[in-house]
Order: C-alpha cells, then structure tokens, then sequence
C-alpha cells in the first residue's frame, strides 16, 4: 500500500474506533484501575476535581473521544477512558465473552473484560452490535487529521532522529 493508503487506512480506524467507544455511553458500573485524576473537562488541562486510587467504584455516564464523564460517590467528572475497567455488580471483573466471529474471534477483544491483562484503548465493553452500529463523529475525524504528516515531513522526523530505512519481506503467516 502506498502513504496515502495507509494514512486513509488508519484515520478510517481511528475514526472508527472513535466513533465506537462513543456508543458505549450508556451507564455502566466501573473501577478506577490506576492512578488518576477526576477532572471537570475532558481535557489534561482541565481542572482537577479529585485523586482517584486503583478500585474506586464509578459510574458512567458518558464517553467522549479518549474521556469518559463518570460519577463517583456523589461527585461528576472526567476520566481517561483507560484508567477504568468494567466491573459486574460484585465488583468483579466480569468473565471472558465468548468470541463470535469465526474468522478471528476479535469480537471477544471488544465485549467484556477478560480476567488477564489486555492492553486496551478504551474500546472493551463494546458488544458486536455496537460496533455494527457505529458512526464517526466528523468533529473527531477532523481534529485527528491534523496529526496527520506528509511523506517529507515523515522523512524529516526520521532522519532528525538517525533512523535509517531498512527492507524487509512481506509477512506472509496465515496468508492462504
């Protein structure tokens, strides 16, 4: 694939994994699962409003882009989407969900949490109907674009950083 390919590719994956975690709005039982910081604004910027320990019980009330506006005790405010992990009314993790697709089973990576560590970018609780179902936001696919470069400017940051081209075979595993 040539640059322009890829840069569409993966504004297209952006937007809709973006677009995603935004349909995931209704409330939902939640733990703090690091270190964090309630805020008043979905922004790092944005004034803090509380400490958050690991296993603070939350609610969620709604997601915005990479921010997620939850209540905790009786205080509303925001979180990064990954600094909080879905928990069932026990305040457990829940189980694994069974992977429905039967080509990759990567539906299973977007519905529940499972019981080991999983990097994420706030995309788990999400069911395979609401990926189905998911728009991009425009707003969001714009401001995205701006952090998109040029093939020289690519060039540049890597010869700014001694970073030399190296060629390599096409990964060909799985390919039938």
């Amino acid at each position: 694939m040539n640059t322009t390919a890829w840069k569409t590719f993966w504004r297209t994956l952006a937007a809709l994994c973006m677009a995603a975690m935004a349909v995931c709005a209704q409330a939902q039982a939640l733990q703090v699962s690091t270190d964090t910081e309630l805020r008043a604004a979905p922004a790092l910027d944005a004034r803090v409003l509380a400490k958050l320990a690991p296993g603070t019980e939350a609610q969620r009330i709604e997601v915005k882009g990479g921010w997620m506006r939850v209540k905790v005790r009786t205080q509303e405010g925001w979180v990064r989407l990954t600094h909080v992990k879905s928990v069932t009314a026990g305040g457990r993790t829940p189980a694994p969900a069974q992977a429905s697709n039967p080509i990759t089973g990567l539906t299973g990576a977007f519905s529940a949490s499972s019981n080991t560590a999983t990097p994420t970018t706030g995309t788990r609780g999400l069911t395979p109907e609401q990926l189905a179902n998911a728009q991009p936001d425009p707003k969001e696919v714009e401001l995205l674009e701006r952090y998109a470069s040029t093939s020289a400017q690519a060039e540049q940051h890597a010869r700014a950083g001694r970073l030399a081209a190296q060629k390599f075979d096409a990964y060909t595993e799985g390919e039938k």
